[in-house]
């Protein structure tokens, strides 16, 4: 079962045009993660520092994020994450971004991590980390959902995707 995070949206993390703009999202996306990794320490019996004490890094490879509606000052968003495929070194977390009262969605992404050791080359995803993360459950995106915001994010919504 996928990890949920209600966010709220402050004047602060708005840009000149009023809305929440792509740099802050990546941001709250990021927030909501570090959020993932503390709900699901406890499982693990470790701090995600200790983790990486083990010589095996996680970062991100690709971000690829559609942006459906503006988040605006106020609006309190639901950030749902969850896991949804791991490969040999890398793994897929997807998120979506959907206003808290009306369900609609502002954004949804799936950013790629590879795990790396010390010199910086890819390693496997270690054993433990495979039921570490809770995984994506598409029942909670069903299709009311998508009526509730006219349509897929695909649907006229402006799109950005980059790698870092």
């Amino acid at each position: 079962m996928s990890f949920s995070l209600l966010y709220h949206v402050y004047p602060t993390d708005c840009d000149v045009f009023g809305h929440v703009n792509h740099a802050t999202m990546i941001t709250i996306l990021e927030h909501a993660r570090w959020a993932l990794i503390e709900q699901v320490r406890p499982l693990a019996g470790r701090h995600p520092r200790e983790l990486a004490r083990d010589g095996i890094w996680s970062v991100v490879r690709h971000v690829d994020i559609a942006y459906a509606w503006q988040s605006l000052p106020g609006d309190d968003l639901v950030i749902r994450s969850g896991l949804v495929h791991i490969g040999r070194t890398s793994y897929r977390i997807r998120q979506t971004v959907r206003h808290a009262a009306t369900g609609r969605l502002h954004a949804e992404a799936t950013i790629t991590f590879v795990c790396l050791d010390v010199e910086g080359q890819p390693v496997p995803v270690p054993e433990a980390w495979r039921t570490l993360f809770p995984r994506w459950d598409d029942e909670r995106d069903a299709p009311a959902a998508a009526a509730a915001d006219g349509g897929s994010a695909e649907e006229g919504a402006s799109g950005a995707s980059g790698a870092a």
